[in-house]
């Protein structure tokens, strides 16, 4: 009984899409635009955020980021770049300060 619910579901489905191909019905259509990548950083750019904007050792640093200490060193060596989700996370804090104060608490 449940495979011919699915079925049927299916089935009407496929009649609709064909419904919506001949104009006979209308669809729902949401249109997003993709956010930009997230900016490339630099073992400058890191070191500056880091000391001269959250005045921040490396430790405390890398547990607002919630990564090791040895990450965010290696970063400000330049040996590694920050990930996509930690150079976004970068950008957000370099935007608006004030929200290291929220992660922090």
């Amino acid at each position: 009984m449940k495979k011919k619910r699915m079925a049927d579901g299916l089935l009407k489905s496929l009649q609709e899409a064909g419904q919506m191909e001949t104009g006979q019905i209308k669809g729902r259509e949401t249109l997003r635009r993709l956010s930009k990548p997230a900016p490339k950083w630099t073992k400058t750019g890191i070191k500056k955020l880091r000391e001269e904007i959250f005045h921040m050792s490396q430790p405390v640093f890398a547990s607002l980021l919630n990564v090791k200490t040895t990450t965010v060193r290696a970063w400000e060596q330049g040996q590694r770049s920050p990930d996509g989700a930690a150079s976004r996370l970068l950008q957000i804090l370099s935007k608006d300060v004030d929200i290291a104060e929220e992660l922090a608490s």
